[in-house]
């Protein structure tokens, strides 16, 4: 049987590598996406927060004007030809935990680039509080889970996906093609999230990785809004809600963590008047790194590979503008921004 051909292989469809093949495809790409069941993939498990402020002293996220309207754009793209929902807007309140944070807040309220971000929200049944709440505005959620799903059947009906786990061994570079079991490919981009640490051309480089556990409880208290206070508490529009969640700095075992599991839920128990029972404890690994930036381009020591990766937690927010930026130096020549290409 002749070898399938195709423009671009894709190893890994978490979000990134569902998103950029998206792009790619949008750009009359052949596109051929390789995934292991997404094995330890964050995207799988991830809440899919777009949160436009955070820490402790309430920072407005790097970017996120331009990453928030583009992310808009791309997911209603997709919702239109998944036709199934994806991303929607959800309030968010944030509890103010200390004098310290009630002040950063008031500092906050009188900057021009916070005013469109921040505002008071009043005391509700859920939350208790000395120091008030905040509404945090523009923040949404994006359905990582039926993204990824959605995403799997779309390419499949297409012939752009096989499921198998990769060997590295077996990728053949000859001729200016790339093969893989029955697959040539003009270009390879892996976009593999923490997995990454076991590839042999990417594994130096400086990624910082962090475990995250989430709790999915049946939600029995009729409150459609987020709240955050450190941790966060997350309506699920089926009746559920996801309670998160940790950085475990450096550690990638997929085992859930007893003592975690009940530190939130008594973190959940003292921030406000909601409890729930647990039905589901997950694992994912985030691929973030050292110096907050992604690994974006081409890999210095193999010709026609690039590298897609490194979003931390911050994925949902900041992928898609990344994915088309890739996909346009790809498909046009267009450049990359230096701090991306760097590391690679």
């Amino acid at each position: 049987m002749p070898s399938l051909e195709v423009d671009f292989l894709i190893i890994g469809q978490g979000l990134a590598g569902s998103l950029l093949a998206f792009e790619l495809l949008q750009r009359e790409q052949k596109v051929m996406v390789i995934d292991n069941q997404h094995i330890g993939s964050s995207s799988q498990v991830a809440a899919g927060i777009i949160n436009p402020i955070t820490g402790h002293r309430l920072n407005l996220a790097e970017g996120f004007v331009a990453n928030l309207d583009c992310a808009k754009d791309t997911y209603r793209r997709l919702e239109q030809v998944m036709k199934s929902p994806i991303f929607r807007n959800i309030e968010q309140h944030r509890l103010l935990k200390n004098a310290g944070q009630a002040s950063y807040f008031a500092k906050r309220q009188s900057e021009p680039a916070y005013q469109q971000f921040l505002t008071r929200a009043e005391q509700s049944e859920f939350v208790q509080t000395e120091h008030g709440v905040a509404t945090v505005m523009q923040t949404a959620v994006v359905d990582t889970s039926r993204l990824l799903k959605e995403t799997k059947t779309w390419l499949q009906s297409i012939n752009a996906y096989r499921e198998q786990a990769l060997n590295y061994q077996t990728l053949s570079f000859e001729h200016n093609r790339i093969s893989i079991k029955g697959v040539k490919a003009r270009k390879v981009i892996f976009c593999e999230g923490y997995q990454a640490i076991n590839n042999p051309w990417l594994n130096d480089l400086p990624f910082k990785l962090s475990k995250g556990e989430i709790l999915t409880l049946k939600n029995q208290h009729a409150n459609d809004t987020m709240l955050n206070w450190g941790n966060w508490y997350l309506p699920q529009a089926n009746g559920y809600a996801k309670l998160g969640s940790n950085y475990a700095w450096g550690d990638t075992t997929q085992t859930c963590s007893n003592e975690l599991r009940e530190k939130l839920l008594t973190s959940l128990e003292h921030a406000t008047r909601i409890n729930g029972s647990v039905t589901k404890h997950e694992v994912g690994i985030r691929p973030t790194t050292k110096f907050r930036t992604p690994f974006i381009g081409p890999i210095s020591s193999l010709k026609n590979a690039y590298c897609f990766n490194g979003f931390g937690s911050k994925g949902c927010l900041t992928i898609p503008l990344n994915a088309i930026n890739l996909s346009n130096h790809l498909v046009r020549d267009t450049p990359l921004a230096p701090e991306v290409t760097q590391w690679l």
